[in-house]
């Protein structure tokens, strides 16, 4: 019986070497042919590796005639393109290919992290800037301590991690709280704080700086696809209703199903267990508690191109909870 390479790689690890935060960049799942995955996050100087067990290693990068090649002597992950090969010692070397499950299905990039001084900062104090690296452009983020960035920015993908006022181009938006990624030409900026139980995002063209939608994910994309320049992005969306399913369940479940454009006989979920407990916690309020505006998270699938966004519902379950 063969054993997996990677299931006995936690008892053989001697030592466990973490990269540095500035050195940091995305993590990719690959999928092995004998049945494990790991995750791999690559950079510039190292490659850490996320054995299936949670154990971490830090390979150094290597000098590789073609593709890329990372080494501390003992582990090796040599590779070119969306496949790879992952050794340990003598043994043979597993091959692994890419999940497309890289930071929620987000293009690679190069993570850099620069301390900045008060002077370089804009705003009279030290701040940290972070710099996500793309082949045609760089995403920045400045952060000073406090809930969300104090500057976000889309940039060239050429020079160091600086700010450029001159060059940089400002994302103004109340949406965008932090980076969150990139697929092609698109930057995700996701909110810096929740909204009744999902994620605020908005998307820009990073070519051009236009702002382009903006939605309320619960979750995590199920699916980013990039075919030219269409973008489908599957993910269940939080919607906030303006009534309540349970203090008036047919005339409520009829709004709701016209306003996302649900089919007339599309079943509406059951509130009553999410409502129960604030109800439980002041029976005397039950009834004013039963008339909170209920909160639907449903799936779909958004088209977003240069030229504008549509939405459909699609087939699956919907989840219901009190507005916050």
């Amino acid at each position: 019986m063969r054993v997996p390479i990677l299931a006995g790689l936690a008892l053989a690890a001697t030592a466990v070497l973490i990269l540095p935060a500035e050195s940091r960049a995305a993590n990719i799942k690959y999928s092995c042919e004998d049945g494990t995955a790991l995750t791999v996050t690559f950079s510039e100087k190292a490659a850490d590796v996320t054995l299936p067990d949670g154990m971490k290693l830090s390979l150094p990068q290597q000098t590789a005639a073609s593709g890329f090649w990372y080494s501390d002597g003992r582990y090796e992950l040599r590779g070119k393109g969306e496949e790879l090969q992952f050794a340990v010692g003598r043994m043979a070397p597993v091959t692994c290919r890419d999940a497309g499950e890289a930071t929620g299905q987000f293009d690679r990039a190069t993570r850099a992290e620069v301390e900045l001084a008060e002077k370089d900062t804009g705003f009279d104090m030290k701040g940290n800037l972070t710099c996500l690296r793309y082949p045609n452009f760089a995403l920045k983020q400045l952060d000073l301590g406090e809930k969300g960035a104090a500057g976000l920015y889309i940039a060239s993908s050429e020079g160091p991690c600086q700010l450029n006022p001159t060059l940089d181009r400002k994302i103004e938006d109340d949406t965008a709280g932090y980076i969150w990624g990139a697929v092609g030409p698109y930057a995700f900026f996701r909110g810096a704080d929740g909204w009744n139980g999902g994620l605020p995002f908005v998307i820009y063209d990073a070519r051009t700086g236009t702002r382009l939608m903006d939605d309320v994910v619960a979750g995590e994309f199920a699916g980013l696809t990039l075919i030219g320049e269409d973008l489908t992005l599957r993910y269940r969306r939080t919607y906030a209703a303006s009534c309540s399913l349970i203090a008036a369940a047919d005339t409520c479940a009829a709004t709701i199903r016209q306003e996302l454009g649900l089919k007339p006989d599309r079943a509406m979920p059951d509130c009553r267990a999410a409502y129960q407990p604030a109800i439980d916690a002041d029976p005397n309020a039950a009834k004013d508690i039963e008339a909170w505006p209920s909160v639907i998270d449903y799936p779909v699938e958004r088209k977003l191109a240069i030229t504008g966004t549509s939405l459909v519902a699609v087939d699956g379950d919907l989840t219901c909870r009190p507005s916050m």
